[in-house]
């Protein structure tokens, strides 16, 4: 008896029709999902964290509770992005470089030129364009984007 058994012509494993031996299209599907949500999760927690300054204002009749959702919704979101990086480790890394390291790096060169390029981002109100400021001027944006790129890269040596 042979121990070589060769399965009948055409047979596959089950579950096989749901693997994918292509990395592309999960690697497309990730870069979109992370590049789309991550600048949602940023500007939630800036536009949450620029709301805090109402309470020293206005003390207890400001509303904690709706900043400090924001807060936790954009942390949430860019948890997602970070956790992303073991189903595509490219997604999370484009996402870390360009919503985090890339703008982080230019306000440090060009610190003049990082409100009046904020400004100039269309369909966003005055509160935003300031939440944003102050998240690339407090230095989130550089922190965010090593942090994702560090998820990506510690993504990619766990595979190997």
């Amino acid at each position: 008896m042979s121990s070589n058994y060769q399965p009948p012509a055409g047979w596959s494993p089950p579950g096989a029709q749901f693997q994918s031996r292509s990395g592309v299209g999960r690697t497309l599907v990730g870069t979109v999902i992370a590049v789309v949500i991550t600048p949602i999760g940023v500007g939630l927690a800036a536009h949450g964290a620029l709301d805090t300054r109402q309470w020293v204002i206005l003390g207890t009749s400001a509303d904690r509770w709706g900043s400090n959702f924001q807060i936790i919704g954009g942390a949430l979101l860019l948890f997602l992005v970070a956790a992303l990086a073991a189903f595509s480790p490219f997604g999370t890394a484009i996402a870390g470089l360009v919503w985090g390291l890339i703008p982080g790096i230019l306000h440090i060169l060009f610190p003049e030129d990082t409100y009046r390029q904020i400004e100039n981002i269309p369909e966003l109100s005055d509160d935003f364009h300031l939440a944003l400021h102050n998240w690339v001027l407090n230095g989130f944006a550089l922190l965010t984007g090593v942090f994702l790129l560090g998820a990506a890269i510690a993504a990619t040596l766990r595979r190997k």
